[in-house]
């Protein structure tokens, strides 16, 4: 059930306003990106379809639960009225926070960074990251003091890591957002609703090791898989040669000399399919979940994360589930074409990177 909400709400158990019947309701998030939802509402005799207003809030289902969408987009047509929301964490957008400076604790940032903005919001923020770092910020508003990649800044997740755990009006900063639930998928067929890409642009397959006593080469034992091998170096005159060789090794048993892997699972499309249940598996994870991918034409197997995915709030499944490396664009936050000019998800004002930058980072 999707129902909508008063600007002002802060807890969801009643009906609030009443509940709604759309025609459609999908969610899609991001890890560390964009948490939006997308609604298509008839008209109805009944009226409801005149509560929705830019600002109230919708509370609809998603894999961990219901959560609430503030509308920030509403477009009627003649047979309906279609609706854009982002989780009530983005009204974080609207503060501003004081330029911090902080070196210490994970906690202790958040701390910093809440005692920084410019009025107080019903936010609580929490971590379980133990690592000590700095959080250095300008003035610019909450969500980028988290997650903002700008190399005039080092936000939170530059200075200590973290995936972000969105849940109402809690805030928390985990190590890993998710976890291994021992799920695994076996590919090596093209199918309709599988995309399957493997990247070997960064494949290292002999890595040439320099410490401050002398050098050394670790092979892969894929060397053989490639035509040349790929040479990688790791050099540090402040550490023993065995040190290094210790660092070049920890590369290689985590995978190095595979390539990357991004498989995007089309469940809509592959449910009629025989070789559905190979990936009916992935119903089960949530995201930043880890994955074991096997390839057995290749004869490997490697670890990827649940990066993205898209649910259907009427019926509460996944239609969509992307596996992969996060890897965010140049200003660490995601950009779409939206009105004849690209836009940020997450602050949705104009890109300050000109057009080039944002066309390069999105190919």
């Amino acid at each position: 059930m999707i129902t909508i909400h008063e600007k002002t709400a802060q807890t969801f158990e009643t009906l609030g306003l009443g509940a709604l019947v759309p025609n459609s309701c999908i969610v899609t998030e991001e890890l560390n990106g964009a948490y939006e939802l997308e609604l298509k509402l008839p008209y109805d005799d009944g009226g409801k379809w005149k509560r929705i207003e830019r600002g109230r809030i919708l509370y609809a289902s998603t894999p961990r639960g219901m959560q609430p969408f503030r509308i920030y987009y509403v477009k009627p047509s003649m047979k309906e009225i279609a609706v854009n929301a982002r989780h009530i964490f983005y009204d974080l957008l609207d503060n501003q926070c004081k330029p911090i400076t902080h070196s210490g604790t994970a906690e202790a940032a958040l701390t910093a960074l809440q005692a920084a903005f410019a009025y107080p919001m019903p936010f609580s923020f929490d971590t379980d990251i133990s690592i000590t770092g700095t959080l250095t910020t300008g003035r610019m508003n909450p969500v980028q003091a988290l997650l903002s990649d700008d190399d005039e800044a080092t936000s939170f997740v530059k200075g200590y890591g973290g995936e972000l755990l969105r849940d109402g009006f809690r805030v928390s900063l985990r190590a890993a957002l998710g976890q291994d639930r021992g799920v695994s998928i076996r590919y090596g067929k093209n199918l309709v609703g599988l995309e399957v890409t493997e990247d070997e642009s960064n494949v290292k397959t002999r890595i040439v090791c320099y410490g401050k006593n002398g050098s050394a080469t670790l092979d892969s034992p894929r060397l053989g898989d490639y035509i040349y091998p790929k040479i990688y170096t790791l050099e540090d005159e402040n550490k023993t040669l065995s040190e290094v060789q210790e660092e070049a090794q920890a590369l290689l048993d985590g995978g190095c000399d595979i390539p990357s892997i991004n498989i995007k699972v089309d469940f809509v499309a592959l449910e009629k399919t025989v070789e559905y249940r190979e990936y009916a598996v992935l119903e089960e994870v949530f995201l930043g979940d880890m994955v074991t991918v096997i390839n057995t034409k290749m004869g490997f197997q490697k670890q990827a994360k649940v990066i993205s995915y898209v649910w259907d709030c009427l019926l509460e499944q996944y239609n969509e589930v992307e596996l992969g490396g996060f890897h965010p664009h140049a200003c660490g936050i995601r950009y779409q074409w939206r009105e004849k000019r690209f836009a940020c998800v997450l602050c949705v004002h104009q890109c300050r990177f000109g057009y080039d930058t944002v066309t390069a980072a999105l190919e």
